[in-house]
């Protein structure tokens, strides 16, 4: 049977060809026309509707493409019994009762929420320094490299891991060579694969506590038996706790600036602490965030280094020495475990982007990487000199922690406080501080803030801080209340 067209409107919107295409496509969704009728022929559409064949045409190739018609030469266009919407619309309720029935995994994690930045943000530096017209020059040299767009070395881009090894040896005395460096997408894919490679579901393996979120959230993730031990001292993690850990497979440390209370490790605990992992057959992960920023004295030699390469995966990323959304971060870790690491990288992330690597290492390799962090270090230790300043003004009470090195500062109250309700009120006023009862994971409960310094100007510290001891007055007022 061949159909007669009927009435027929085009809807003035788009292109002759799109409003013919949207007309014809819901006549066959809401079945207007029967079923296996044959459409009337090209030539008599383009004759009734007084339009080009050629548009026409293309319309119905396009209805056959996408499932609606079915195309059969000398007979012309047959509408197909059950047109693709309609049979999604008709499976609506077998699909909604079939997913009420699925089971999704719930690792206990959340996505960030809320703008995506803010003043006083922990973990971003100074954006309004770095040198972005070099790095586009850089960008520029390189953009137009073929090799630059197929497939990666497995460890990553070798220039770039020859510079890396350079600059660990002689900044942080770590023993390495290109072959034990693997560059990754970002400091926290690093921390995912050292748990994966230390440690297999159910094993236990242990972080500080207050500690990084992320790795928490990377270590549930692995599906490990998590256990915390304390970092809230100057000197960093606990050791004299050591021996709660007996059977733990990894330990993930940040003895350079423990993160977020700022405590630096002295050498005799780190010594013990090699000592404690050998005995236990534990691996140690090293998570060297931001010791490029040390102001009170050089940094002391990693555990990487200590241990003379054995023993200990090192974590590093260019998040804080250069910008966070490069994406590139490394593991250093002992070369006969090279091969496993990198097997994880592929099977998770496959290769990581080439042209920032290749622009990085050209960064580092002629020069400017070194005297950005020279320059960046003096302008952060002024910046923290200020914001401990105002700290001591305007908030005497606050304990305060990371005074000496770091991207940020972390207070904590001597009374207990809403802080994660404080913090949601300084995000209403464009101020993206941190709780830092979200970083206490175990043991006694703790409230302040971890306030970032780096990315904002001297100006928004002052109102910031002022901002905050405000706020702090109004919630201590309801709590007595």
């Amino acid at each position: 049977m061949r159909i007669e067209l009927g009435s027929f409107f085009l809807s003035g919107q788009g292109t002759l060809q799109q409003q013919l295409y949207q007309a014809l496509r819901e006549k066959l969704l809401t079945a207007q026309w029967p079923t296996d009728a044959l459409l009337p022929s090209s030539r008599q559409l383009a004759m009734d509707l007084k339009l080009s064949r050629n548009t026409i045409n293309q319309v119905l190739q396009q209805l056959v493409a996408e499932g609606y018609l079915l195309g059969q030469r000398g007979r012309g266009y047959q509408i197909i019994s059950t047109a693709p919407d309609q049979f999604f619309q008709a499976s609506t309720e077998t699909t909604v009762a079939a997913q009420t029935e699925m089971v999704l995994f719930d690792y206990d994690i959340t996505v960030k929420s809320g703008p995506v930045s803010g003043l006083l943000q922990t973990g971003v530096p100074d954006l309004s320094v770095f040198p972005f017209a070099l790095w586009q020059k850089l960008t520029q040299r390189h953009s137009g490299r073929a090799a630059l767009a197929g497939m990666a070395d497995a460890l990553g881009y070798l220039p770039l891991r020859l510079a890396l090894k350079d600059y660990l040896r002689q900044s942080r005395q770590v023993v390495c060579d290109e072959d034990c460096i693997l560059i990754t997408p970002g400091a926290q894919a690093a921390l995912f694969i050292a748990a994966k490679l230390a440690s297999r579901a159910g094993d236990k393996v242990a972080m500080e506590s207050p500690g990084y979120p992320r790795l928490r959230q990377a270590l549930q993730l692995a599906e490990a038996e998590i256990h915390y031990i304390d970092a809230s001292a100057d000197h960093g993690l606990a050791t004299s706790e050591l021996n709660q850990l007996n059977g733990c497979r990894a330990l993930f440390v940040t003895p350079a600036h423990q993160y977020p209370m700022g405590g630096i490790m002295p050498l005799s605990e780190r010594l013990h602490l090699l000592e404690w992992a050998r005995q236990q057959h534990c691996i140690l992960v090293e998570d060297d965030y931001d010791s490029e920023f040390q102001f009170k004295h050089r940094p002391i030699a990693s555990l990487q280094g200590l241990a003379q390469g054995q023993g200990v995966i090192y974590v590093g990323s260019f998040s804080k020495t250069l910008f966070p959304a490069l994406r590139l971060g490394y593991l250093v870790l002992p070369k006969q475990w090279m091969p496993k690491a990198a097997a994880l990288l592929q099977a998770v992330y496959g290769d990581v982007a080439l042209l920032p690597q290749a622009v990085t290492a050209d960064f580092m390799l002629e020069g400017h990487f070194g005297r950005h962090l020279r320059k960046m270090r003096q302008l952060y230790q002024q910046k923290q000199q200020y914001c401990l300043q105002l700290i001591a003004e305007f908030l005497p009470e606050a304990k305060l922690h990371a005074r000496y090195a770091g991207l940020h500062i972390s207070i904590e109250f001597p009374y207990e406080v809403a802080d994660q309700q404080l913090t949601a009120e300084l995000l209403k006023q464009g101020y993206r501080v941190q709780p830092l009862s979200r970083y206490v994971f175990s043991g006694a409960k703790r409230t302040g803030l971890v306030i970032g310094l780096a990315n904002t100007t001297e100006q928004q510290l002052l109102v910031g801080v002022q901002l905050i001891a405000r706020l702090l007055q109004l919630f201590k007022k309801g709590n007595e209340a």
